[in-house]
């Protein structure tokens, strides 16, 4: 006993599994047709124009009337004024042709055309100008129809207990009618059994009527829509309510893709998400708002005043909804912007940091390099004073050991007596001209190693074309090794003129002239103090 029970258990949530995803996917497909809704409506226009194309080609009369009535057909559920146009069209070419049996169409047309856009009373006296006597049988299934339909409607719109149940008694016996001229092998006799049943409360038969309907229709039949839909209703009436949605859904699937814009199921969707599902509010607001589009394009007057009574209860939730949001939202702005304020203060200040510590590195970088460079410095100014001490003592060796040759000469002569030649020696007042080139090689090259830029930057302080340079095979010549001495701070004129072996007015002449050709005569010689820096 214990086993059966499990295993039905087992089997219920199976199929309650089952089910649920077949109800996801069904949700989902809807989602998708929804979203291709315009491709629907361009294929439903493209075989519109194709029929308009044949019929501005046609020349045979049969073959336009004929596709007058096609044009008709395409329309009739999809707009209403251009229904009504083609409608007008086949009247107007049935009577040119005195063609009994289209004239009667067009009557019947223009009566269903009445009634679904409310004018019920104008509808029945249309189907009054029906020649009965010349009907064939899907003329006679086509009259009963649209005396169904306008009864059925007429019924519906006055909602009340004086009219109301008239109009569904006259419904249901040209319901009777209809069925009565419908072959009973075929699908539409099978779904207006279905919708007589339903009509009669008897919603076992009627629910097996419409899946009889079904069989073999592809969803872009609107018999598929009109028999889902009249199941979705029988369900509603048994209560069985996940029956009911998933065959809403089939319905409103159907619509979409035939497309037809004269339709129940959706807007139907919308009140039971609405009413059942209130976390699904959105969707049952987006779901109304397409069937308010479809009643729009349609121009049915009847269907907008009937989804502008459903709106404002679905709305009114919406926008509830929404304001709750938009005050969950503006709480969570605040505390996101008070959150961004605190992240762009702490942006701002760690910035500042990284600047500031960016600042320091490259300082520290700066005095970095400043110091290897004045270390640099260091090094190449300890090489250079070791060279000048270095080249110091080879002239002090040289010049004591010329000195201690002189004085060797000096004792040679006091002893041979040769006081005369002493004399010619102690007379001499220049040294030897190799001594003298010996002297002036070693300075220029001293003083250039000390400031190497030496020679432009003194040039650079005279006028264009007036510029010292040294001869080939000079280091420095006359004039630049006056000013060299003044850059190391010799300005005497007789101390230059002993240290160069010239005279004090030649040294004082060749100033002279070279400040002539300063650019700046008077601050001349304090420029040229200032050229440079010793390396």
């Amino acid at each position: 006993m214990g086993k059966h029970v499990l295993l039905g258990i087992c089997l219920l949530l199976v199929c309650w599994h089952t089910a649920f995803a077949t109800q996801g996917n069904l949700h989902a497909e809807l989602e998708q047709v929804l979203k291709q809704r315009a491709y629907y409506v361009r294929q439903k226009e493209a075989r519109i124009d194709s029929l308009k194309q044949e019929l501005s080609l046609s020349a045979n009369d049969i073959e336009r009337i004929r596709l007058y009535n096609s044009i008709y057909e395409e329309y009739y559920t999809f707009r209403f004024d251009s229904a009504m146009q083609y409608v007008d069209k086949l009247e107007e070419e049935a009577i040119r042709l005195s063609d009994a049996s289209y004239y009667n169409l067009s009557v019947i047309y223009r009566s269903v055309l009445l009634s679904t856009s409310g004018y019920f009373s104008e509808s029945i006296e249309n189907l009054q100008k029906v020649d009965r006597q010349v009907l064939d049988t899907a003329q006679w299934i086509k009259y009963y129809a649209a005396y169904e339909w306008a009864y059925s409607v007429w019924a519906e719109y006055s909602n009340d207990k004086v009219y109301a149940p008239l109009y569904y008694q006259k419904e249901m016996l040209y319901q009777d009618s209809l069925i009565n001229m419908l072959p009973k092998e075929s699908p539409l006799y099978s779904y207006w059994k279905g919708e007589h049943l339903y009509r009669r409360q008897r919603y076992a038969e009627a629910e097996v009527c419409y899946k009889k309907a079904l069989e073999g229709q592809p969803v872009n039949m609107r018999l598929y829509a009109m028999a889902t839909y009249g199941l979705a209703l029988v369900y509603a009436h048994t209560n069985d309510w996940e029956q009911y949605e998933s065959f809403l859904i089939r319905a409103a699937i159907s619509d979409q893709v035939c497309p037809l814009k004269e339709n129940m199921a959706l807007q139907e969707l919308a009140l039971y998400i609405f009413n059942h599902r209130g976390e699904d509010i959105e969707d049952a607001n987006r779901y109304l708002n397409y069937s308010m589009e479809d009643a729009l394009f349609y121009n049915n007057r009847l269907r907008m005043i009937e989804i502008a009574q459903k709106i404002p209860s679905i709305v009114t939730s919406y926008q509830e909804m929404n304001r709750l949001k938009n005050e969950r939202l503006q709480k969570s702005l605040i505390c996101i912007s008070l959150l961004f304020i605190g992240l762009v203060i702490s942006l701002v200040y760690i910035y500042r940091q990284v600047r500031l510590l960016h600042k320091q590195k490259d300082i520290l970088a700066e005095m970095n390099r400043e110091l290897q460079r004045l270390n640099k410095m260091l090094v190449d100014t300890n090489h250079t004073r070791e060279d000048y001490v270095s080249l110091f003592m080879d002239l002090c060796a040289a010049y004591i050991n010329k000195l201690n040759k002189y004085q060797e000469l000096v004792k040679r002569k006091v002893k041979a007596k040769q006081t005369d030649d002493l004399l010619k020696l102690a007379n001499a007042t220049r040294l030897s001209e190799t001594d003298a080139k010996e002297f002036f090689l070693n300075f220029d090259t001293a003083f250039l190693n000390l400031y190497p830029g030496f020679i432009e930057a003194f040039n650079a302080l005279l006028r264009e074309g007036e510029e010292i340079r040294p001869k080939k095979g000079e280091v420095l010549n006359t004039e630049l090794r006056i000013f060299a001495l003044i850059r190391m701070g010799i300005k005497d004129s007789s101390k230059i003129a002993t240290l160069l072996f010239y005279s004090p007015q030649t040294i004082y002449n060749h100033r002279s002239v070279v400040k002539g050709r300063a650019k700046q005569r008077e601050d001349f010689e304090k420029q040229v103090e200032n050229i440079c820096t010793i390396i």
